[in-house]
């Protein structure tokens, strides 16, 4: 890493605390975003910094700030406004993580819902020893990854983008879903400081039955995609890749892992059931004209355990999702 990466991160990290600094601000996730197809500028502002990612769209520049500005103010925000009219961007997407609050300062500027770009609810795992965590989980969560490592089922830590591709176009097929080829998921395995792939395979064949991406910032581990085929759903590939992945986190002294994205309480099962800090964000966009903008958070309980605020979780920060179109 270099110089000017080491001092950007380090005061990113300063800025947020005593939040964790968000992956999606760091220097190294800019450099992902440049070699995917986007001009990358890091805007320092009065006692605010912002990773902005832009590019023109139909002969229209837009700037998209994922997770900032750091910290996420009312008048970091209005900063970051005047930032983009000057470099004439039509379009400025925000996405900062913020408490509900910002708001209503973000209505006054203007800003209105539009749909979000990073996931709109996310699920906070608060990290333990892997002992003391796999005692949190529900029942049925403990027999399955308890049976699956019995059965011999064993996940891989490595950088293998091709079976992540695998996995995950099983899982386009299944849900008619789009996501990202492996190109995309090389930038991230090589560009990013810490990032791993864990792929579980059958103990004889040496199947690969799911794979999790997985990176590391700011002592806090992203589940960034995952994949699965579906076979051999007794060996519980599935949980093995996922228990792995986090357990492989506590051992490296992370404080939490977001799971990144799941869907809205009460919407179904979705995603497979996972201790759970359930966070729902508003979605704001930004114009000339105010229109309401608005943030929630709610708690599910976990089909892993009790609920979060009962194993001793920390508030978590919301995702006020939000565009400003600049007249």
């Amino acid at each position: 890493m270099n110089t000017d990466a080491q001092s950007w991160d380090a005061d990113l990290e300063s800025l947020a605390a005593p939040s964790v600094a968000p992956l999606l601000q760091s220097w190294a996730w800019g450099n992902v975003q440049a070699k995917a197809g986007w001009s990358v500028e890091r805007v320092r502002l009065k006692d605010a910094m912002a990773s902005v990612q832009l590019r023109g769209i139909g002969g229209v520049r837009e700037a998209y700030v994922p997770r900032g500005p750091v910290p996420a103010t009312a008048d970091a925000i209005e900063r970051l406004t005047e930032w983009a009219r000057e470099r004439k961007a039509a379009r400025l997407r925000i996405e900062p993580d913020a408490s509900p609050d910002l708001a209503e300062a973000l209505k006054s500027q203007g800003f209105e819902p539009v749909p979000p770009v990073q996931p709109a609810h996310s699920v906070i795992l608060d990290i333990k020893p892997p002992d003391e965590l796999l005692k949190t989980f529900r029942h049925g969560r403990r027999y399955n990854i308890r049976a699956g490592l019995r059965r011999g089922t064993v996940a891989e830590e490595g950088k293998d983008a091709a079976e992540l591709e695998r996995q995950s176009a099983a899982v386009e097929r299944r849900e008619s879903i789009s996501l990202p080829g492996r190109e995309y998921y090389e930038l991230l395995l090589d560009l990013l400081p810490w990032c791993r792939t864990y792929v579980a395979r059958h103990p004889e064949t040496k199947e690969a039955l799911a794979a999790v991406l997985v990176a590391r910032h700011a002592g806090r581990g992203y589940s960034l995609f995952a994949g699965r085929t579906g076979k051999h759903s007794e060996l519980m590939g599935n949980d093995v890749a996922w228990w792995t992945a986090i357990a492989s986190c506590a051992g490296s002294g992370c404080r939490d892992f977001d799971m990144w994205g799941v869907p809205p309480p009460g919407s179904g099962p979705g995603r497979a059931a996972r201790p759970r800090r359930t966070v729902r964000a508003g979605a704001c966009r930004g114009s000339s004209r105010s229109r309401p903008a608005g943030s929630l958070r709610s708690r599910t309980r976990s089909p892993y355990g009790a609920p979060s605020r009962a194993q001793g979780q920390r508030p978590q920060a919301q995702h006020l999702l939000t565009i400003l179109q600049i007249g």
